[in-house]
């Protein structure tokens, strides 16, 4: 018979609202990854079980994290049966209990919530975790958005007090804004909502200064080119968090709008400290996640789950790179840029993921039809267009079109040789500024990847064809001209004496000495290749895709 005393491993929570199952999967969504949801249920306990509690009893509406079941067992499934019995919200599981895929499928058969935790978590931390969010979700509708949605809020507080609304960080970084149609806009601030960011620096802007100098808020006349503003700092013990900034196009309603904006400031504070946290969480899980993804083709399927993309038909990978040298922006430039794709992201492809993985900024992104990528690549070099008063000589490095998770890894491969042929100039791109498709530029992309190869089979090194180019240079001989187009005629030596205007039997005299003088097997299949991939491709210059020196 089954007990029905209350468990110790059951928290339930009291008398309010109850939570629904999305809100905690939201609110602790950096750990949590739901692979079947038929429904959204509220959640009115957490509760802990194991394969020794057989029969115990499972409260309604309770999220089960199944501790230290086994995939080879039948006492999971099971679980699952008595879960659905008992009306339970969901059911949580690691991966070493249970592959995504087959968790998925016994949720769908037994009509059960089922929910993918990660595998280095611990159970009662995440238990702790679960019960504080059932207890207090952050879900409520503070100012009718979803706490740390900031342009949601933004629309929100528009709609309250009447104009466009603009949330600022103290960076200058635009962290959300309103789109209200009805609402006018100046020039100033179409201009900072493209640029995501603030023309001058708030350090410096005698607007902000004057903003941060008040405890309330501020009004700040316009002139020809703009609108009047009231803005107000949004502090949090004694911190600035960031400003807000609300459009006033009638003189009238100053007092109206800076009113209403105080008493929202609390409002406001809440909001930002919850967006700051989830999007610092939010970033590093979409980078581990990422990371993992394109290292480890056989986490895959795991992290395409964690990152919701396995209901897409195909993938793009894609780096932004600059098209000058290849140096990787500072650690503040790219926090900015990452911000800066984030937010736009955000706004126009906002199932696509960006994350700072191996000091490249890579985004990925992933649709149902292969028609979504040509609106997409016009958004791509529309956002260099806009970023590019302040982050110059960019390009948006982009892979293949791939249709399978697994795939990445190696797309991702290719995609860091692409990324340093565009910045060494090898790869031609109309401007700066632009989409440097990987179809392309396959044939330069193939060079290079042989050439990598060779960087680890090859005994010839680039100190040779220095030795031949110095040689050259102090006795007045040829012998690097002479190689050279023995080479890219393919060893024929009519072709060479024509390409040199010299006899036959010179070319040949010149090669047996050159061979003899530098020991070199032109025979060999390895050096032969190489030595055209130097002098087609790489040319042996400097910080060029070839092997070390010796």
């Amino acid at each position: 018979m089954a007990s029905t005393t209350p468990d110790p491993n059951v928290s339930d929570v009291d008398d309010r609202q109850p939570t629904s199952l999305s809100d905690v999967l939201v609110t602790v969504g950096a750990d949590l990854w739901p692979v079947h949801q038929q429904d959204d249920p509220p959640v009115q306990s957490v509760v802990l079980r194991e394969p020794a509690d057989g029969d115990e009893y499972i409260p309604r509406g309770a999220v089960l994290l199944a501790v230290g079941y086994s995939v080879q067992g039948p006492a999971f499934g099971e679980l699952l049966v008595r879960a659905r019995e008992a009306g339970a919200a969901a059911v949580i599981a690691k991966p070493s209990t249970i592959d995504p895929e087959s968790l998925r499928s016994l949720g769908e058969l037994h009509q059960v919530n089922t929910v993918l935790a990660r595998q280095s978590g611990d159970w009662l931390q995440l238990a702790a975790l679960l019960r504080a969010s059932v207890s207090t979700s952050t879900a409520d509708g503070v100012a009718g958005a979803r706490l740390g949605d900031l342009f949601a809020f933004a629309n929100a507080v528009a709609t309250m007090v009447g104009g466009a609304t603009s949330i600022v960080d103290p960076a200058g970084r635009v962290l959300g804004f309103s789109n209200l149609v009805d609402q006018p806009v100046d020039e100033h601030r179409r201009k900072v909502t493209l640029l995501m960011s603030e023309v001058d620096s708030p350090s410096t802007d005698p607007d902000y200064r004057l903003t941060y100098g008040s405890t309330g808020c501020v009004y700040i006349p316009g002139n020809a080119e703009t609108y009047d503003r009231v803005a107000a700092a949004v502090r949090s013990d004694g911190e600035v968090l960031g400003t807000i900034w609300v459009i006033v196009t009638d003189p009238r309603q100053r007092h109206h709008v800076m009113r209403a904006l105080e008493e929202l400031l609390d409002t406001a504070s809440l909001h930002l400290h919850h967006a700051r946290s989830y999007v610092d969480v939010k970033r590093r899980r979409e980078a581990d996640l990422l990371t993992t993804l394109l290292r480890d083709p056989d986490q895959a399927t795991a992290c395409a789950f964690a990152l919701e993309i396995t209901d897409k038909q195909w993938y793009r990978l894609a780096t932004i790179t600059s098209t000058d040298q290849p140096t990787h922006p500072t650690e503040v430039a790219a926090h900015r840029l990452i911000q800066r794709a984030s937010t736009w992201l955000h706004l126009i492809q906002p199932n696509a993921i960006v994350a700072d993985v191996d000091s490249h900024l890579v985004m990925l992104f992933s649709g149902r039809h292969s028609q979504e990528w040509t609106a997409l690549q016009h958004h791509l070099d529309d956002f260099l267009r806009r970023i590019e008063l302040t982050a110059p000589s960019l390009a948006v490095v982009v892979g293949r079109e791939l249709h399978d998770t697994h795939e990445l890894s190696s797309d991702y491969t290719h995609l860091r040789t692409l990324v340093r042929l565009t910045a060494l100039g090898l790869v031609p791109h109309r401007r700066s500024g632009a989409v440097v498709l990987m179809d392309e530029h396959l044939p330069r992309l193939d060079l290079a990847m042989i050439a990598e190869w060779h960087r680890s089979t090859s005994h010839l090194r680039v100190p040779v064809l220095e030795q031949m180019r110095e040689m050259d240079r102090e006795r007045g001989s040829a012998h690097l001209e002479t190689l050279k187009a023995y080479v890219e005629s393919n060893k024929n030596i009519p072709a060479t004496a024509a390409a040199l205007n010299i006899h036959v039997n010179s070319v040949r005299y010149r090669i047996d000495k050159l061979q003899t003088i530098f020991d070199l097997d032109l025979n060999d299949i390895d050096v032969f290749a190489w030595l055209l991939l130097q002098f087609r491709f790489a040319e042996f210059t400097a910080h060029t895709i070839r092997p070390d020196a010796a």
